[in-house]
C-alpha cells in the first residue's frame, strides 16, 4: 500500500461500540465510482478497520488511557500486511505475541479457568513473549492523516441516518 486509497469503508457492519456506541450504525463504502476496482476496495476495507481503531485509540487517550505497544491477536494478526498498515494509521508500532492468532480462544479458555478454579488472575493469565514489533512508515502515516479526517466527517454527517425509522 504505497498510498492510501481513495474509497473510504465505515466499517460498521454489525454496529459500533467504541468510540460512538451506536448498534445501529452500518457499513458504508464513501467514493466508488464506475473504475473502482476489487483491490481498491479490499484496500478500503483494510484501512477502515484501522480507521476505525484509530478513531476508538484517539478516544481512549482523550479519557486518559495510554497504550504504547499495543498488541494485534485474531485472526487478523496473521496478515502483516495489515499490522503493518494499521501501525501506520496509527502511527505507532504494534506486537505480534507468540499465538497471537489463538488470542481469543485463550483469553475465552482462561476467563472460564478463572470462574471454575478461582485461581488468581496472575497466575492464569500471564503474558505472551512478543513475537515481532511492527514500526509504523510516520510518511505513510502523515498521508493517512487526512482520510483519516474525511473518515471521521463521513461518520459525522451519517450518524443520525443510522437510526431506524
Amino acid at each position: 500500500h504505497d498510498a492510501p486509497s481513495d474509497i473510504l469503508f465505515l466499517p460498521y457492519l454489525n454496529g459500533e461500540r467504541t468510540p460512538h456506541n451506536n448498534p445501529h450504525a452500518r457499513g458504508v463504502f464513501f467514493g466508488l465510482g464506475s473504475d473502482t476496482d476489487r483491490e481498491t476496495m479490499v484496500q478500503s476495507v483494510l484501512e477502515g478497520v484501522g480507521f476505525a481503531l484509530r478513531d476508538a485509540k484517539s478516544r481512549l487517550h482523550k479519557a486518559g488511557t495510554q497504550c504504547d505497544l499495543p498488541g494485534v491477536i485474531g485472526g487478523g494478526a496473521r496478515s502483516r500486511y495489515w499490522i503493518k498498515m494499521i501501525a501506520d494509521i496509527l502511527g505507532k508500532p504494534l506486537a505480534r505475541y507468540e499465538g497471537a492468532t489463538k488470542g481469543p480462544a485463550f483469553g475465552a479458555a482462561r476467563l472460564a479457568r478463572l470462574a471454575l478454579t478461582k485461581e488468581p488472575v496472575a497466575d492464569v493469565c500471564v503474558k505472551p513473549a512478543i513475537e515481532e514489533v511492527i514500526e509504523p512508515d510516520l510518511t505513510r502515516h502523515d498521508a493517512y492523516q487526512p482520510r483519516f479526517a474525511k473518515f471521521q466527517r463521513i461518520y459525522a454527517a451519517l450518524s443520525d441516518e443510522f437510526t431506524p425509522d
